[in-house]
């Protein structure tokens, strides 16, 4: 088993909390097909927010320790842009309206996770959210369910119950890894969604480009931080990164079906331009699993990790002009240097990949 980090939110009420809760595809970044307007050597893509900027090495001093966001950054920095309030309403950034909190409320126990909405009554997001298959393989009770609809969990703008949960096949007979790219699950509505434009999913395989700018948008949990109330849920915050490795041909077979998967990887890079982890010369047996490639060291002007409570969240990607959903949030390589802290500098985040995976997402939603 290849034991990994998995970024579900734990919040206690009550008595305690617990939510249940490779080949490589090589492309070339300098292929004339390439989205130019996604790619960070072109820097016409910043109209002046500043957010694609990398930020100069050597103008920064050592790095802090930190937690999911930049330390010389706030948090709600990172909210604001996932509110998609001027000035970022532009079609520089995705509609983050599409990204929603999944709360499961058993008893005493409670949790919360992040999914997309992908159609009307369809939710796409990460399996684990619902079964930890070390631990149980038992869904939660629909009733138990609730999507949370807006910026703020706390005080949703809408909260609407689900008719049905759908596991990826692969992940209950698993043991939880990341390694197959099958952390996937579907969530159907009880009632549509009519004011929200679903997300656009990207289901093919050569849609994404190495070293594209990504944007990735979640509920992670922030309430231990400084200056967060510790009895509310985080607000959904959203960060950018460049898309370090890209994983193909990953496949299972369940009951003598076939099933491919894939993965998507970024590392967080410090404002100085340490850690750099996918771009050192170390690697532990799970950074293995996401091949080989380059990174280059220079933090974006709003980069950012992920932390618990991103787990399901998507990664959007512009394809052709258009931001697409092309991953959900797994979680994490543990101990990517010595010493190192979740979800601080140099972590690395995994993506289970959704055109890897479309025969299965689409067969599910027809």
């Amino acid at each position: 088993m290849i034991s990994q980090k998995i970024k579900i939110s734990f919040q206690t009420l009550l008595l305690s909390v617990l939510l249940y809760s490779c080949s490589i595809e090589n492309i070339d970044p300098t292929d004339p097909e390439t989205d130019n307007s996604s790619n960070p050597a072109n820097p016409s893509q910043s109209t002046g927010t500043g957010v694609y900027a990398p930020t100069a090495l050597g103008k920064v001093s050592s790095s802090p320790q930190t937690f999911g966001i930049r330390n010389d950054k706030k948090l709600s920095d990172y909210e604001v842009i996932a509110s998609n309030a001027a000035p970022y309403n532009t079609d520089e950034f995705p509609d983050f309206r599409s990204v929603v909190a999944i709360h499961v409320a058993d008893g005493d126990n409670v949790g919360i996770g992040s999914g997309v909405l992908i159609s009307s009554q369809w939710i796409l997001t990460a399996a684990h959210n619902f079964i930890l298959p070390e631990e149980t393989k038992n869904l939660p009770r629909l009733s138990d369910v609730s999507i949370l609809v807006g910026n703020d969990p706390n005080r949703p703008s809408k909260t609407l119950k689900v008719s049905q949960i759908i596991v990826h096949p692969h992940w209950t007979s698993s043991d939880g890894g990341f390694e197959k790219g099958t952390d996937l699950a579907l969530v159907k509505l009880a009632t549509p969604i009519t004011d929200v434009t679903p997300a656009v999913v990207n289901f093919d395989l050569n849609g994404e480009k190495d070293k594209a700018y990504t944007w990735s948008c979640g509920f992670g949990d922030y309430s231990q931080q400084a200056g967060q109330n510790r009895d509310d849920y985080s607000k959904k915050h959203a960060m950018v990164n460049v898309l370090d490795r890209i994983v193909n041909g990953l496949t299972t077979s369940i009951a003598g079906t076939t099933y491919n998967g894939g993965l998507l990887a970024f590392d967080f890079d410090a404002p100085d331009g340490k850690f750099n982890t996918l771009g050192d010369n170390i690697a532990n047996e799970q950074e293995r699993v996401l091949g080989t490639g380059n990174s280059a060291a220079e933090a974006l002007e709003m980069e950012g990790g992920t932390v618990q409570g991103d787990s399901g969240g998507p990664i959007f990607m512009k394809i052709n002009g258009v931001w697409k959903v092309c991953g959900l949030l797994h979680g994490g390589v543990d101990d990517v240097r010595a010493g190192h802290k979740d979800s601080s500098y140099g972590d690395i985040s995994i993506y289970c990949r959704t055109a890897s995976a479309a025969n299965w997402i689409q067969s599910m939603t027809k």
